[in-house]
């Protein structure tokens, strides 16, 4: 696999690690260059519960985007084998971490439970339960900085045809009581697992051991978490309480959501709230119990009576009047037929079935009575039995959660779920409705649901950078954004149409509607106007040439009446708009004029000669002729004289 490419993009680099269904490998992102993790699965296409837990993962994966959650990239396929393309985390595991630092500071502590409660937060609040929270399954960078990892058993709370709720998911060391008795896994298992994990920060130590994980899961069902101070001094009560909520066994006992988990943990170690009081769980204030009478009055009911059984509705008919009814019956058959039938004639069958017909039909009417007079007694039994003991349940509306829970337990009746919901309209941690609603008749012991407000709806900012510009818009409105501005920038690095920049940081909190999402898209790459260089020196066109960002350039010489080291041409018009990076430029430099060589010269000497010669030759003849004439002249002149 090492050196393969896959998907016509990604190439796999090195092993990281195999797990139960899935192997992940190093890879890198030719075009985006960045290193990635490749979770790999072999998948039988005719296996349609693999396929579907495929697509389930990821899916739940898909939709989270948060600063403490491995991110994941891509979803990719090719034949039977399925690869989901995730953030690649440089570092190691927190159990790796664990046990190179055996006692870790409480601050530090502190520090990495808050991560993984903000993850886990916003993983809540988007209907996905991790189900495996674990130190193996949480990754460190030398920052410190955690990201949870491996949602592969992680499903949306809605996707209950997937789900068996007998089956115990998750290791056993961090498994919540209510997964130990097969029930479903809520976002209180996740905060429980939490709780044991940062037990196991403190102590180094494991809260329950056995030889089996059936063993295991009956100690989280029965037994009390150890004290901390057994293993380690000096932790504050604060942190000690943290441990305890979270852990607790009764899920309404623990913290409502992961998010107000996060919100202990950023004031744990205040402090004020140091040497606070031992957290002992949810405690109503007792009350004494009034009652109307002095005694407990108990009222004696007659029974009701039984009818007869089949036999005795048998035994009730005289045996002689049914003879003697028979012989009468025969003997005038024998009269009006003449003696012509024999003794165990039709007649006589005839007349045993009327007799048997008879006997049912007492027999049905009587059952008839009996079954009415049992649903009168039952009905009456119920009143006294359940009417008597039925109380109204409370209106808990608009009551703080701890407010509720007490009228709850004080009308007799016991808290069931508690659901968070976004709530524009209701402040946080204050109850919506409830089921039953207030004022129904209930029995004494039933349970009460609760529906109670988170908050305004908000969600951890997505990170859109790289997206196309259509998918962010469509996005930004699924999440509620109603302001939505595109810029348009150009941009080497991102093409045509994706998301450049956006003016909200990944990972932030945020109510969607309130605030205003701008986002840069590409236009294409930067283009710019192709300058003249023609006349400037060599290393003024350079500068500019690489400032420009050109990447394919090429320089000439050539003799040229301009000044050596100045340029006399370039292969792009001046003016032209273009992109340098995609371009092919080519500049010619003069050499300066071009120096004569010795055959040149020597033919330049000769020329010269010869024009010397041709003068002299000349002014000979010249000298002669005038020679002469002087000479006639001469004499001339002499003979004058």
């Amino acid at each position: 696999m090492i050196n393969k490419i896959i998907c016509n993009r990604y190439k796999i680099l090195d092993h990281l690690g195999t797990g139960g269904m899935a192997t992940v490998w190093l890879g890198y992102d030719t075009i985006l260059d960045r290193q990635v993790a490749i979770k790999t699965f072999k998948i039988d296409a005719n296996d349609e519960d693999a396929v579907k837990r495929f697509n389930r993962e990821a899916k739940a994966v898909t939709s989270l985007s948060h600063p403490n959650i491995v991110s994941i990239y891509d979803v990719e396929n090719e034949g039977e084998f399925y690869y989901l393309i995730l953030e690649y985390v440089e570092g190691m595991t927190l159990k790796d971490y664990m046990t190179k630092n055996p006692r870790i500071p409480i601050e530090t502590i502190v520090h990495i439970a808050k991560q993984i409660a903000a993850g886990l937060s916003h993983a809540h609040q988007n209907g996905i339960i991790h189900r495996d929270i674990k130190p193996q399954n949480i990754l460190m960078n030398e920052n410190l900085t955690c990201k949870i990892t491996d949602f592969g058993i992680a499903r949306a709370y809605g996707d209950t045809t997937l789900t068996q709720t007998n089956q115990m998911l998750g290791t056993v060391y961090y498994l919540s009581p209510e997964q130990a008795r097969g029930n479903v896994a809520t976002a209180q298992s996740d905060i429980y697992s939490l709780g044991i994990l940062i037990f196991e920060m403190i102590t180094g130590q494991i809260p329950f051991k056995g030889e089996s994980a059936v063993a295991i899961a009956l100690k989280h069902l029965q037994e009390e978490l150890p004290e901390i101070d057994k293993y380690r001094e000096n932790v504050p009560q604060s942190v000690k309480n943290i441990v305890l909520q979270a852990t607790m066994k009764n899920p309404n006992e623990r913290y409502i959501s992961s998010k107000e988990l996060f919100e202990d943990l950023s004031t744990v170690l205040n402090p004020e709230r140091l040497h606070e009081n031992k957290y002992t769980g949810f405690k109503i204030p007792t009350e004494p119990v009034r009652n109307n009478y002095n005694q407990t009055q108990y009222i004696d009911r007659n029974p009701i009576d039984v009818p007869h059984t089949y036999s005795d509705y048998n035994n009730y008919n005289n045996e002689d009047d049914y003879y003697d009814y028979e012989e009468d019956e025969r003997q005038n058959n024998i009269r009006n037929y003449q003696n012509t039938q024999p003794k165990n004639s039709y007649n006589k069958v005839s007349k045993k079935d009327e007799k048997e017909e008879t006997s049912k039909a007492k027999h049905i009417f009587l059952a008839i009575i009996a079954m009415v007079a049992i649903i009168v007694g039952a009905f009456f039994t119920y009143n006294y039995l359940i009417g008597a003991n039925s109380v109204s349940a409370p209106d808990v509306r608009n009551k703080t959660l701890e407010e509720a829970k007490v009228a709850i337990v004080k009308a007799g009746l016991e808290v069931g779920d508690v659901t968070e919901v976004a709530s524009d309209d209701v402040k946080e941690k204050t109850v919506i409705d409830s089921d039953p609603k207030a004022g129904k008749k209930v029995r004494k012991g039933s349970k009460v649901d609760l529906r109670v407000s988170s908050g305004k709806k908000t969600v951890d900012m997505p990170n859109f950078v790289g997206m196309n510009e259509d998918n962010v818009k469509r996005n930004a409105s699924k999440l509620g954004f109603k302001n939505i501005t595109v810029e348009k920038v150009e941009s080497d690095r991102y093409d045509t149409g994706k998301v450049v920049s956006q003016n909200i940081p990944a990972g932030t909190e945020i109510v969607p509607k309130e605030k205003e999402l701008i986002i840069q898209v590409s236009s294409g790459k930067k283009k710019v106007s192709m300058p003249n260089l023609v006349g400037e020196d060599s290393s003024s066109a350079e500068s500019a040439i690489a400032s420009l960002g050109f990447k394919h350039v090429s320089y000439k010489e050539e003799y040229s009446e301009k000044e050596a080291g100045t340029v006399i041409s370039q292969s792009i018009r001046s003016g032209s708009n273009i992109v340098p990076s995609e371009e092919s430029l080519e500049i010619i430099i003069s050499k300066g004029k071009e120096k004569k060589t010795s055959r040149d010269n020597s033919d330049t000497n000769s020329r010269t000669n010869n024009d010397n010669n041709s003068n002299n030759t000349s002014s000979r003849n010249t000298n002669s002729s005038t020679t002469t004439n002087s000479d006639g002249n001469g004499n001339g002149r002499r003979n004058n004289s």
